[in-house]
């Protein structure tokens, strides 16, 4: 590992003293490039964003925990919370097989949020969920994505209780992070992140802000050819154009909403976004 941020660090032509401003002591960097020694998690977090390579980018890869982390992101987006929990087992079975200390901490680490994500969405035990993901990450000191996606999720909690105070600010910073970073593993989290952001937005009635995130994650997702919840994107978009008073936006976003919606076989929101498209003609 500290031959691999040697290489980065020179590769950016930086020098020991530049890697190591604001970040620990120049003599952490020197003794972690000479491998004498292993600084806390957090600091290699900080030093892979200066360096601006990806956390993983620095260690073997583990194809099993590649594969398990996948299937946990799976079986949330699709709700299959009986699957995840048998996933989450077998993580925790694997995470016993991790040799580098810092690999089994940031999967145990993953291992935790998902207990929580379970703890919400499958036994709706909103302060136990809350106390499990609130004691691995900060807002005041994330920068990883794995500590944006954890606060993703305390996000929603607070949003399924209707909470938007409490997820506003969570968001306002996490959306800000987000967007800073240099390296994206997953390009699904700025949209994410973006999209809960502005139904904060949304349900404190502060529209004309939430539109402009929303336009935001619309350009993004197009730039980089993604279609990850592009129907709830303009749907979303065509809401807050209604609010706002522009009908003819309005009208257009919905019928993307609509004609996405109708690719991608998702009936449930199909149905609601052509009521909110009739919704414009009969007031």
């Amino acid at each position: 590992m500290g031959k691999k941020v040697s290489y980065y660090r020179k590769l950016k032509g930086l020098s020991i003293k530049a890697l190591a401003d604001n970040l620990c002591d120049e003599s952490t960097i020197y003794r972690l490039e000479q491998g004498k020694q292993l600084p806390r998690l957090e600091i290699l977090n900080d030093i892979c964003l200066k360096l601006e390579v990806s956390f993983n980018a620095l260690f073997p890869l583990n194809e099993e925990v590649v594969e398990l982390k996948k299937l946990c992101r799976e079986f949330t987006y699709t709700a299959d919370y009986p699957s995840l929990e048998l996933s989450i087992v077998e993580c925790s079975k694997a995470l016993e097989g991790l040799t580098s200390i810092y690999l089994k901490e940031e999967f145990r680490k993953f291992i935790q949020w998902h207990k929580g994500i379970l703890l919400h969405k499958k036994e709706n035990k909103i302060e136990e969920a809350l106390c499990i993901l609130n004691k691995l990450v900060s807002i005041k000191t994330c920068g990883s994505e794995l500590d944006i996606s954890i606060l993703n999720s305390v996000g929603l909690i607070y949003l399924s209780i209707n909470n938007a105070e409490e997820a506003i600010k969570i968001y306002r910073v996490i959306n800000e992070r987000v967007q800073n970073q240099k390296i994206i593993e997953d390009r699904t989290l700025i949209p994410r992140v973006g999209y809960n952001y502005a139904v904060s937005l949304y349900k404190l009635n502060r529209f004309e802000e939430a539109l402009i995130v929303m336009h935001e994650i619309l350009l993004y997702m197009e730039t980089n050819q993604l279609m990850y919840s592009l129907g709830k994107v303009y749907h979303m978009i065509g809401l807050l154009s209604k609010k706002c008073g522009l009908s003819t936006e309005a009208e257009e976003a919905f019928n993307n909403a609509i004609l996405v919606f109708k690719l991608t076989k998702d009936q449930q929101n199909l149905t609601r976004a052509i009521i909110d498209l009739e919704s414009l003609f009969h007031k």
